[in-house]
């Protein structure tokens, strides 16, 4: 009997497992810089057991509401090609949700150049420079337009490659957009609303649980900047290594992009819950410069609000599915609203940023 492992976990976590005696080799983020093209929003549609695409965009509409979209693409267990798509829009206390998963031949992908996913009553798609998200249940429905004000980007050529093979974690963000949301509610009039948000398309060759044993991002807006930060402990079968970015925007101007900044837990939570005692950084302080021009340097202090969801996967599976994903990984998802300071300092200039923001650590493994 061949257990399959949902959905949910493979596309979410992208856990973890094995080692190796010699540390195979990293390249993080090399080569020259790539600007962002249609291709590099297309899934990737790997025949590789591993492979994995994952779509996150949100929008943040102040008091009045947000929006949430996410499509997630597999081959780990029974089928390749298998999709997850979610979708939320909330606004003014209305809150239209919609998940959807399906096989192989549920969803089509565009051909040729075009970027288009169609799964259901849901679609994505669009160009760099604008994206399109639409979902119609009943009565409600909507069509929400992401505009970037700071163009999509990538870290350097966008990927970290692992190993002899060069198998690949890919990575385009789009960290500051103008959202427009067109909606309509039980039936009624069309509507709309305005705000901001912050998006992002990944990929990779395996499982994160392969490389990884820890994943941690943190994602903010507040006014005219964008900040997007991502970093993933490797195991040791690629020696362990700690890969960090980090990319601050203002308007359309990159005002900070660094790989190797330092980052102080000032508060760390240790999970009791769990077998393994996850160490949590819940507050930290981060400090570099850009990776460019040394003399435009950067601090922070981040610091928890609260804890906003603790997801034990395993746990919530349970029986023969949580054995069988339990022998490569035992991954716990933490997430956090967290207050933060940033300083940019160019010359004689500084500016400061202060708002809330969202802070996810995934842990894969010990």
């Amino acid at each position: 009997m061949t257990a399959r492992i949902p959905l949910t976990l493979t596309l979410g976590l992208l856990l973890a497992a094995g080692s190796a005696a010699a540390a195979e080799p990293v390249r993080p983020w090399g080569g020259p810089r790539t600007v962002v093209k249609t291709k590099h929003l297309k899934p990737a549609m790997k025949d590789s057991d591993e492979y994995w695409d994952k779509y996150t965009f949100n929008g943040d509409f102040g008091d009045r509401g947000s929006f949430y979209f996410s499509i997630g693409i597999a081959n780990l267990g029974v089928g390749d090609h298998k999709l997850e798509a979610k979708s939320r829009l909330s606004v003014d206390g209305h809150k239209f949700e919609w998940k959807h998963e399906t096989e192989k031949d549920g969803w089509k992908n565009a051909g040729g150049e075009t970027f288009q996913i169609d799964v259901k009553n849901a679609q994505v798609s669009g160009t760099p420079e604008r994206l399109v998200f639409k979902n119609e249940v009943g009565g409600d429905a909507f069509e929400v337009v992401f505009t970037p004000i700071a163009r999509a980007w990538r870290p350097r050529g966008g990927q970290v490659q692992f190993g002899k093979d060069s198998k690949a974690f890919d990575v385009t963000v789009f960290p500051l957009s103008k959202v427009e949301a067109r909606y309509r509610q039980n039936g009624g009039e069309w509507k709309t609303i305005e705000g901001k948000g912050w998006g992002s398309h990944t990929w990779g060759d395996e499982m994160m649980y392969s490389q990884a044993r820890w994943t941690l991002d943190f994602h903010a807006q507040q006014g005219e900047y964008g900040i997007y930060m991502r970093e993933l402990g490797l195991n040791d079968e690629y020696g362990g290594l700690r890969i960090p970015y980090l990319l601050i925007v203002k308007g359309s101007e990159v005002l900070i992009e660094s790989f190797d900044y330092q980052f102080n837990p000032t508060a760390l939570m240790t999970d009791e819950k769990h077998e393994n005692k996850y160490r949590v950084p819940e507050s930290f302080t981060l400090q570099g410069k850009d990776a460019e021009d040394g003399s435009r340097m950067f601090r922070a202090a981040i610091k928890k609000s609260k804890l906003e969801k603790r997801k034990d996967y395993l746990e919530q599976m349970g029986g023969l599915k949580a054995a069988v994903v339990g022998r490569y990984s035992k991954p716990v998802l933490y997430d956090y609203l967290v207050d933060f300071t940033f300083e940019v300092k160019s010359g004689a200039e500084t500016q400061q940023i202060k708002g809330s923001g969202t802070y996810e650590v995934n842990h894969l493994n010990k």
